[in-house]
């Protein structure tokens, strides 16, 4: 994980720019790159900061080559045209790519093959343009601000976080962006350049009066099923099985070397684990995947006032936990906030980087998930004080997107049909970006920690597009049993997860008691006011997101 900003500017000197939202997502080391002349009247500042994951050491950014090509990248590239060994680092591996394309069409191409979570920022110094992009599911975040005003040395900044209180927008996930100086009036443009879509091959499998449940021995369901859980075990896997070595507290005392041949006894993997079918299955699937002798975080979040009886993710975390491997040191954080706790950190640290979501929803699901990937609480085994120390964690973010998952979703089918349902899972696919991630990624990189997302990994989603929704979900039977009926059938049948199977969905705000914490109602849709003043004895009342 890595914060990267670009500053176009009129001024030959530094400019005065806060950085610290942008540092708080590198820990590892932080460069300032400029300002470089582009004509007369322009410069470019490249800043980074870097959260060291990848490779055997740490590489410092920006990556420049030896024509003077500039890289600034954020993320993790697993797969596509450029073939990662375990000890590579992908940002030196995308540089050199970048360095042989030789047009516009050429980056786009190269970009539109990378299979992963990133942002970039590179500029080309021959034609003085810049590329920046994110990945085509835009898991990480990357904004721009464009000053209109002529009093101001700064004319444009793309940055993972905000900067300096400008506005700011969300750039578009399926679009590589070029920025070009026009040298002639000493002004710029920026084009857009659509990535390249595959298209996928639906499985052909018609709806039918027949329940789901009662088509389990079906071969195409079995083939379906099958397939499925080996896709999201890959997923898992491409995402766990080159963590670092250490911890970010070991990390600290090595000489930059983040996998040394004897690594720390810490956990280095945690899971943003409520114990629902999602986060279960992911725990259950890097149980599998990681070598035995490697404790695992479970972070488990709940908001306390006056109601002393836990929250129902605390209830169903500590039932999952029963389900999960006995062999593996599993470390259940029981991370308890109260109101205090909740404003303080809301108002110096998470507003900051929840914008530019707004919603009364933004805030209550931003909130939970900053507190729960911060991961200070209690083990649940000993009720001792303990602090995650994992720089990595999995959200099981993308999976009621895909298998109907949502009570809307009941609504949407009940009223029309398949068709209807289909549509409102695609238009979930092509807004999650704006809607979900760069919010979750913006907020738990602001502690120095990467979250990755299996069930949005590019060969699991194409391949759950090849599926018929009729063969995903049927919401013709019960809550806890249709919704992501394809999940629930893999969870039950080869993951011994006969309870946790069965749990319906509960959204993170409403299973943490966040949404019950302060006293004001209002709805999950309209603005919050407490994300741009500070304000008190607010409570959250609404539907599930």
């Amino acid at each position: 994980m890595c914060g990267i900003c670009f500053c176009l500017h009129t001024q030959s000197t530094p400019i005065s720019i806060d950085y610290t939202p942008l540092n708080a997502r590198g820990p590892d080391f932080q460069n300032q790159h400029g300002p470089i002349s582009l004509t007369s009247d322009f410069y470019v500042t490249f800043v980074v900061s870097v959260l060291a994951l990848r490779g055997y050491k740490q590489q410092l950014q920006p990556f420049i080559d030896e024509d003077g090509n500039i890289l600034l990248y954020n993320g993790e590239i697993y797969e596509g045209s450029l073939q990662i060994k375990p000890d590579d680092n992908d940002g030196v591996l995308l540089s050199q790519h970048l360095k042989q394309c030789s047009n516009d069409i050429d980056i786009c191409n190269l970009i539109s093959t990378l299979e992963g979570c990133f942002a970039f920022i590179y500029f080309h110094k021959k034609t003085n343009s810049l590329y920046y992009g994110r990945d085509p599911l835009g898991r990480r975040s990357l904004m721009y601000s464009i000053e209109n005003n002529s009093q101001s040395n700064i004319k444009m900044i793309i940055s993972s976080v905000r900067l300096n209180n400008l506005s700011y927008i969300e750039l578009d996930s399926n679009i590589l962006y070029k920025l070009t100086v026009i040298q002639t009036d000493n002004t710029f443009k920026i084009d857009s350049i659509p990535y390249i879509k595959h298209s996928i091959d639906i499985i052909p499998f018609e709806p039918s009066d027949i329940l789901l449940s009662e088509l389990e021995s079906d071969s195409i369901f079995q083939n379906i099923s099958k397939t499925f859980l080996n896709q999201l075990q890959l997923a898992i896997q491409r995402r766990i099985l080159n963590l670092p070595s250490l911890c970010r507290q070991c990390k600290q005392l090595t000489n930059n070397i983040l996998r040394p041949i004897n690594g720390c006894q810490h956990a280095k993997l945690a899971i943003l684990f409520s114990g629902g079918i999602d986060s279960s299955v992911l725990a259950v699937l890097a149980d599998r995947i990681l070598p035995i002798n490697e404790p695992i975080d479970l972070l488990n979040v709940a908001f306390f006032s006056d109601i002393l009886t836990p929250p129902a993710d605390r209830q169903t975390g500590l039932q999952a936990l029963l389900e999960l491997n006995p062999i593996r040191q599993w470390n259940f954080v029981k991370i308890d906030v109260d109101l205090n706790e909740l404003r303080y950190y809301r108002e110096n640290i998470i507003k900051t980087v929840i914008y530019p979501c707004s919603t009364v929803l933004d805030d209550s699901i931003g909130s939970a998930l900053w507190f729960a990937a911060r991961g200070n609480g209690i083990l649940h085994h000993n009720n001792i004080p303990y602090e995650s120390l994992a720089e990595v964690l999995l959200s099981g973010l993308g999976a009621d997107e895909q298998l109907a998952g949502y009570s809307r979703h009941r609504t949407t089918f009940r009223t029309g049909g398949w068709k209807a349902l289909e549509n409102e899972l695609d238009m979930e696919m092509n807004r999650i970006s704006k809607r979900n991630l760069g919010r979750d990624d913006r907020v738990i990189s602001s502690l120095g920690k990467e979250v990755r997302f299996p069930y949005l990994d590019e060969q699991l989603v194409n391949y759950l597009r090849s599926i018929p929704i009729c063969l995903k979900a049927d919401l013709r039977l019960p809550r806890g049993i249709g919704e992501k009926y394809l999940l629930r059938y893999i969870a039950r049948h080869y993951l011994s997860l006969e309870q946790s199977s069965k749990y319906p969905k509960r959204a993170i705000q409403f299973g943490s008691r966040i949404a019950k914490l302060e006293s004001k109602k209002e709805k999950a849709s309209d603005q919050c006011s407490r994300l741009t003043t500070t304000t008190t004895n607010n409570n959250i009342i609404d539907d599930e997101e």
